[in-house]
């Protein structure tokens, strides 16, 4: 081989292991995309909390300026809107931890590069390895502090996508134990309300029949006799894996809401 072609072949190597090196970088970017989208959603599930039970009337009615709220706070254009709508997502829910498809935030998180006017250009062929660079090799400290910024608008526009599209949706997901269903008297937060009334600690304790107290609560809040039975069972049984449960939740309201009324 000819000195000249060596040294092509040579720069093309380099070049290719240096693309390679910067596109490693693609899953530690992933990975810090999730914690930090978690992080906005557990703030999201601390911000749409409701404190009192509500109905699905309830919600409807909370949301119905919350889409225009939601767009002009956080300038969602027409155009961000078309480019974030392919974005799904998973949520845990014990954590509230979300996960998403790599590929699909790539591809989102191109298209966003290349639809704002930035200060820095990216390559309409790469754009996401031109932010890489910037954001690992480059060497200009002025040029990194852009794209963190621009890392960070991404975040914050993203998460107010998510409210605009989805807000019905975490509106359930983060007040499920407060949710009246149609037709629901809400058992839970009812037992809880005798629970902080003690009544249930001395049904326990002077009944020597554990299904008689059931039948007894089940008396006075009605509703199905089994979910009654399996709601008591979280506070008076012993180690209940039922999803029925009285949570810290019921009981804090249940605790403020025969405060105020005994003031």
């Amino acid at each position: 081989m000819k000195e000249k072609e060596y040294l092509k072949e040579l720069e093309k190597l380099e070049k290719d292991l240096f693309i390679n090196e910067v596109f490693s970088y693609e899953s530690t970017f992933i990975k810090g995309l999730e914690r930090s989208m978690s992080n906005i959603f557990k703030g999201f599930g601390k911000s749409l909390e409701f404190q009192n039970p509500i109905s699905e009337e309830g919600i409807l009615f909370l949301s119905e300026n919350i889409q225009n709220g939601v767009v002009e706070y956080f300038s969602l254009s027409e155009s961000l809107i078309k480019i974030f709508e392919p974005f799904k997502y998973a949520i845990h829910e014990e954590d509230q931890t979300i996960f998403f498809q790599s590929t699909c935030m790539l591809e989102i998180f191109s298209n966003y590069l290349q639809s704002e006017n930035f200060e820095i250009d990216f390559d309409g062929e790469d754009p996401i390895f031109d932010f890489m660079y910037h954001l690992y090799y480059a060497d200009d400290e002025g040029n990194k502090e852009k794209v963190l910024d621009i890392l960070y608008n991404f975040h914050l526009k993203l998460s107010g996508f998510i409210v605009y599209r989805d807000h019905l949706k975490l509106f359930r997901f983060f007040n499920r134990e407060f949710l009246i269903e149609p037709n629901d008297n809400h058992i839970p937060i009812r037992i809880a309300l005798l629970d902080s009334l003690n009544l249930i600690n001395d049904l326990n304790n002077n009944v020597p029949n554990k299904e008689n107290i059931y039948r007894i609560i089940h008396a006075i809040v009605g509703g199905n006799e089994d979910n009654v039975k399996k709601y008591c069972l979280s506070l008076i049984g012993k180690n209940s894996l039922s999803q029925k449960q009285i949570t810290r939740k019921h009981k804090e309201f249940a605790r403020k809401y025969i405060n105020e009324k005994k003031l």
